[in-house]
């Protein structure tokens, strides 16, 4: 009886002596090395670009020697191994960055806390492409030219200047029709174009497009007359221009009410997939007045004045389109933000492929998009001399000739 009482009392410590191994390995994780704070990144917004660096970290904590980061294959990890704050590197292709794939573990010994992980969404963008001979800018994620496309081609008959006065083309560059914007070909016949009303494929980015006027369409991205790695704008960049340009300069406004209130700002009323239309002063503010460059003629500016509609201050004329704006011939064409924004739509007009003129230089700006509306027509949006709006007409004809900003590959 003795040795069955001291094999079951061995038996018994040998179980006690697990469980205290196991428990106090347990409360050395929970308890002796806590969890990482919450992971922060050195981004503005959660998009980064290809082959761009930022920094991760968590507050530092004096009681963990080393700190092991999760990271997945789209980043690369530069400096600051084993600390609280590490420096990473984007990957050289596009990609997303998922939720909980980035990670951090604090370790004291042979301890270690539960992981932290970062709980948001990266996207890894196209880096912008430099432009020896363009202004550019990045608004939100998107880079812009922020002047005019004047690429001639190999032979120089890719679009025209206006009035085919080589002058002209320094200050507004060329005009294009639809088809040579689309296509980079010179004086391109319809029938050599491939992008035709209901066509589909991939574009240059690798995004299935279909030319029916939806969204199948608006976020193609087709290099045609543009610099490589460039693309004519689509429908969903322009929208989201106007958003970015909002969000980044503070444009005020909450309510068109405030803007009658204040004669500044402008309100974001669409959603992105809404059919694209013009941002009109009575239903969204001074949008044109936010993008339009230069001044008044009479300033020695290149917007046209010489119209009673038009006082010698700069303001528009009578403007009353709906009860909630007042009759006023004062509204604002310009405002003083428009210079820092950057965007400086300048007047150049367009040639006219019915009348076979160059017309309304001074007085309107159009900018093609990449977006067709049918057999023989596309989406263009406008800034005129004597309204704050930016117009638009889905109905251009293709083969009008018009301006072209382009847009970085993303």
């Amino acid at each position: 009886m003795d040795d069955k009482i001291k094999i079951i009392a061995k038996n018994c410590l040998a179980y006690c002596l697990t469980l205290f191994v196991f428990f106090s390995c347990k409360d050395d994780v929970d308890v002796f090395v806590k969890q990482p704070g919450f992971i922060q990144l050195s981004l503005a917004d959660l998009t980064v670009f290809t082959g761009e660096s930022f920094d991760i970290y968590v507050p530092h904590d004096d009681n963990v020697e080393t700190y092991v980061w999760i990271l997945p294959e789209n980043l690369t990890l530069i400096e600051g191994e084993g600390s609280s704050r590490i420096t990473v590197q984007a990957a050289d292709q596009r990609g997303v960055i998922q939720d909980k794939s980035i990670g951090v573990v604090a370790k004291k010994g042979n301890q270690q806390s539960v992981p932290r992980y970062l709980y948001k969404t990266l996207t890894i963008a196209m880096a912008p492409g430099t432009l020896d001979n363009y202004k550019t800018k990045r608004y939100g994620t998107k880079v812009w030219m922020v002047e005019n496309l004047n690429e001639a081609g190999e032979n120089g008959d890719l679009g025209s200047y206006y009035n085919n006065d080589p002058k002209m083309g320094e200050i507004y560059g060329r005009l294009y029709t639809w088809h040579e914007a689309m296509t980079g070909r010179p004086i391109c016949p319809p029938d050599q174009n491939p992008y035709v009303w209901g066509s589909e494929g991939t574009d240059d980015a690798g995004n299935y497009y279909k030319l029916d006027g939806s969204k199948n369409s608006y976020n193609i991205q087709i290099r045609g007359a543009c610099p490589e790695g460039w693309h004519i704008p689509n429908v969903y960049d322009y929208y989201d221009l106007i958003v970015s340009i909002k969000n980044e300069y503070a444009i005020p406004g909450n309510s068109i009410n405030d803007i009658v209130a204040n004669w500044n700002g402008y309100i974001i009323r669409k959603n992105r997939d809404d059919p694209p239309s013009a941002y009109n002063l009575t239903t969204d503010g001074y949008i044109g007045a936010y993008l339009r460059g230069s001044s008044p003629d009479m300033e020695e500016g290149l917007w046209n004045t010489n119209n009673t509609s038009i006082r010698n201050n700069g303001r528009t004329f009578y403007y009353g389109g709906n009860a909630t704006f007042p009759a006023s011939d004062n509204y604002p064409l310009y405002m003083d933000a428009a210079e820092d924004i950057g965007f400086l739509i300048l007047p150049g007009g367009r040639w006219n492929s019915s009348s076979k003129v160059f017309e309304q230089e001074g007085i309107y700006a159009y900018l093609w998009t990449a977006l067709m509306t049918g057999t023989n027509t596309g989406f263009r949006y406008t800034v005129g001399y004597n309204n704050t709006n930016f117009s638009s007409y889905n109905l251009e004809v293709l083969a009008n000739k018009m301006s072209i900003r382009c847009v970085c590959n993303y």
